[in-house]
């Protein structure tokens, strides 16, 4: 199978470089002048017409680099034109220490391998499949690009085909943002051009609208039949696998947080399957039999990680009787039949969870494939070897590291990628699969996911060799921009010095928790202290630099121009840390109460200066958004936005109006009523008795759970709350909840009764606060503190609780919410992570993290 370009004319220029992604296997270049495209070129193929579009694909691609020149393309099928005895001979001249004949056996070469090569006036790409010559096809794209003189090539000769069969992506769309039919086409046909060819789109089970379940995904930007059909018709054509990964056991929170769904889950907002519920299996045999609908790959994920709830409730006798390990192992051989028989040949399943028993290793069907999934730069993988000794196929999985980031950390994930990868294919791996995660809303620019993608198909493709990370990065600005140009090896030279460095003295994920908490939380020299602003001149300098590089190459003519608006909002968005970091350590030492006209003003005016920024943040983060992703998903990333804006006019305020300083954080501490029962499933009742004098006009509460709470006014059930630690998105929209009240109350003795369910086995602690507006005008305030009563039956005697203190203990900042829009507080997205902790934490670990999280408020490290 080859394609012949014919009648190409000798360039008087010799190119020595070539900037190809991924570097082919074996390459020899002629120092010979470049060839070029001519007006009377030929082309001669014997694909057949149906995949002809390749051929139309690979010239617009030339054409698009060549701007308006115009080609006169003549087509010529000819068998007989190119045949393997010429192949052995050129292979044999160009490479004669090669063992051509060996490598004709791999299915590596059968497959997906395929020579180049281009002499005299001619230039040909031959393979043994379709796929290998797709491929050769853009190397060829790729070897135009590396010369400045557009639609010339230079003379060489290549033999290549991968290290991995399987080199792919797997890409977040569940979690807030979901990109738009178009824009993942667009990521499918770019990453295509680097030889990737598996997609996963995680997580699928309620990203897809379900003709079974219609109330799966609603008002998520959950796709259709028709678009993923369309979707994967598209992959097929770039010869990409569009796979979905569809949880089985675990991350079920999303739909198990609806009402409808709880019978399903180990209880109401679990993050589990019920797994001793038979029912499950009629529930996934219908929505794998959907998938299959759009999903016409011989491959399918089943996931099934980090499904920590399994055990804790509903099936926690069967779990018992059984044990966890034969459990699980009936669990995946059920999930594993009921995707073959809806005509899913090859299976994949996380690693996390099974490898801890033997049992399901050893009894696993053996063409399962295992994914291993592991976000470090460590050098041995013992789980790998572990899963390799049981002769199961195993893929490896990093990172781009881009999760809960403004941008990913680009080092530790060329790190992580390398190393996991080299290693697996040392233990024989059969791919790589590189992730990227959209925790907590996936704020994230999502076009900035390339870079990492990009680097993993070279390493997919190389993994047997050392890769050359400054060369890589000098091709990746020439392929994918279509320049050469210095100006990006300088933003991205800044924008990993900022990582490597700590140049804004955070953890690279701990970024948003840090941008959108109060910028004045605290008044206490230790907390003026913790906000470390040390050669913050120079890092704005820096982002300025950018924000310039970034306009000046605006003005040029480059491929993937989007990505330079999101570079430059990038820059935009760290210089503006910057300032808020500044300005609130100034601010902890001003007192508005004062009047200092002096300070003052200028506090007035840089404060009124971060404003404009910010709403110029807004607005760009906004269009970025909508430019990629469907409109759901957003509202929330932009609540956080105007959190701070209305932080900053409360600041405008308080100066204007000569007002103190006062904590922003709700007054209400988060209350339990021991410890004794953590580590189990418990439930805690909590009481409170409340007198009203007057007509009552409107009267709310906001509750924050721990984990599940039903709560009762005047013995009639007003609603429930989950709060959780999760990463998933509904888990994380809901994790407070405003309940108007005031038809359930009435002037006289009021009771207030929390039934508080612990499925995390923490504290059983809940977090209250409620306003009462009379028509005297007088307000009348419910907090959640010590003069509560707590108790672990219903009629029992009531006992004081315990506090974990007032926000930002223990679980972060809580602002006064917006009752009368029916706004929650602004929250920290790790709102629940400690008692999530006690929860995982063993008896004798409890202090010691309880102490921690003290030395954390002593020091002033929770916002």
């Amino acid at each position: 199978m080859y394609v012949l370009l014919e009648n190409l004319d000798k360039s008087e220029i010799i190119n020595n470089k070539l900037y190809l992604i991924p570097k082919p296997r074996y390459i020899r270049k002629k120092e010979s002048p470049l060839l070029e495209i001519t007006a009377n070129l030929k082309i001669k193929t014997d694909i057949s017409v149906d995949l002809r579009y390749i051929i139309d694909e690979f010239l617009d691609a030339l054409n698009v680099s060549n701007g308006k020149r115009e080609i006169d393309l003549k087509f010529d099928t000819n068998d007989e034109v190119i045949n393997l005895k010429s192949i052995l001979t050129l292979i044999e001249s160009s490479f004669p220490k090669m063992d051509f004949g060996s490598i004709r056996k791999e299915k590596k070469w059968k497959e997906q391998g395929y020579l180049v090569n281009c002499v005299e006036n001619s230039l040909v790409v031959y393979s043994e499949s379709v796929q290998g010559l797709y491929y050769g096809l853009q190397t060829v794209i790729q070897i135009g690009n590396s010369n400045s003189i557009k639609l010339s090539f230079a003379p060489v000769t290549i033999i290549d085909y991968p290290d991995l069969l399987i080199r792919g992506v797997s890409d977040d769309i569940s979690r807030g943002q979901a990109p738009k039919i178009s824009n993942l086409k667009k990521f499918l046909k770019d990453l295509s051009h680097f030889k990737i060819n598996h997609y996963y789109l995680v997580y699928m089970h309620d990203m897809y609208q379900f003709q079974n379940y219609p109330e799966i995904g609603k008002n998520r930007g959950a796709y259709s039949k028709e678009q993923m059909i369309e979707l994967f018709n598209f992959a097929k054509m770039h010869f990409i696998e569009l796979i979905p990964i569809f949880q089985t056991t675990g991350h079920w929170d999303n739909i198990l947080h609806n009402q409808e769904f709880w019978q399903y889950g180990e209880f109401p907002g679990s993050n589990s399957l019920n797994i001793a519920n038979k029912e499950i299996y009629d529930l996934l045999d219908l929505m794998i039999g959907e998938l299959r609908e759009s999903f016409k790959s011989n491959y399918f994920h089943i996931a099934s990680d980090e499904s920590w709830d399994v055990g804790k409730l509903a099936s926690k006798e069967y779990i018992e009787n059984l044990g966890i390990g034969k459990a699980y192992l009936e669990h995946y051989i059920k999930i594993y039949n009921i995707a073959k028989k809806h005509g899913y040949e090859k299976i994949i399943i996380y690693h996390d969870i099974l490898s801890k028993y033997d049992e399901i290793l050893e009894n696993l069907p053996k063409d399962m494939i295992i994914m291993y999934w592991k976000y470090n730069s460590k050098r041995t993988h013992p789980i790998v070897d572990k899963i390799r000794n049981y002769n199961l196929d195993i893929i490896v999985s990093p990172s781009v590291m881009d999760f809960n980031r403004i941008f990913p950390s680009l080092t530790k994930a060329e790190n992580n990628i390398i190393n996991l990868t080299q290693y697996g294919f040392q233990k024989g791996a059969i791919g790589e699969i590189t992730s990227s995660w959209g925790d907590y809303n996936n704020k994230e620019i999502r076009e900035n996911r390339y870079y990492g993608f990009i680097f993993s198909s070279e390493m997919g493709w190389n993994a047997s060799k050392n890769i050359d990370i400054m060369n890589f990065w000098a091709s990746l600005f020439i392929q994918f921009f279509d320049i050469q140009e210095m100006k990006y090896l300088k933003i991205f030279s800044i924008l990993k010095s900022i990582q490597n460095k700590k140049r804004l003295h955070i953890r690279d994920n701990a970024y948003y928790n840090h941008f959108f908490s109060h910028p004045y939380n605290k008044k206490s020299s230790s907390y003026r202290k913790n906000i470390k602003i040390k050669n913050f001149d120079k890092v704005v300098a820096d982002l300025d630099l950018i924000i310039t590089l970034c306009s000046e190459l605006a003005q040029m003519d480059i491929k993937h121009r989007e990505q330079i608006r999101n570079l430059a909002f990038v820059a935009k968005h760290m210089k503006f840390f910057c300032m808020k970091r500044t300005n609130s350590k100034k601010m902890v030492s001003f007192l508005p109460e004062k009047g200092n006209l002096k300070f003052a003003n200028i506090y007035r005016d840089e404060i009124t200066s971060i404003q404009d920024n910010l709403n110029e943040l807004i607005k760009d983060h906004e269009i970025l958004w909508n430019e990629c992703a469907k409109k759901y998903g957003f509202n929330s990333v932009k609540q956080k936005y105007l959190w701070l804006n209305k932080f900053y006019e409360k600041m405008l305020s308080k100066i204007e109006n000569k007002e103190p300083w006062e904590s922003p954080n709700i007054p209400s501490e988060t209350i339990y009523l021991d410890a004794k029962k953590r580590n189990n499933i418990y439930t805690t009742y909590y009481r409170k008795d409340l007198s009203i004098d007057g007509e009552i006009i409107t009267a709310s509460i906001q509750l924050m759970a721990g984990s599940f709470t039903k709560v009762k006014i005047n013995n009639v059930y007003v609603g429930y709350v989950i709060t959780r630690n999760s990463l998933n998105y509904i888990m994380n929209e809901n994790n407070l909840k405003i309940f108007d009240i005031t038809s359930y109350l009435f002037s006289g003795k009021n009771t207030i009764l929390i039934e508080n369910s612990d499925f995390e086995g923490g504290l059983c602690p809940i977090n209250i606060y409620g306003e009462i507006n009379l028509k005297t005008g007088k307000k009348i305030f419910i907090t959640s503190n010590k003069s509560w009563k707590g108790s672990h039956r219903l009629n029992s005697d009531w006992k004081k609780v315990k506090s974990l203190g007032a926000p930002p203990r223990y679980i972060g900042g809580l602002c006064y919410p917006d009752f009368k829009n029916k706004i929650i507080s602004s929250r920290s997205d790790y709102i629940a992570q400690f008692n999530f902790l006690v929860g995982r934490f063993s008896r004798k670990f409890y202090r010691l993290l309880k102490v921690a999280f003290k030395l954390f408020h002593r020091y002033d490290l929770i916002e």
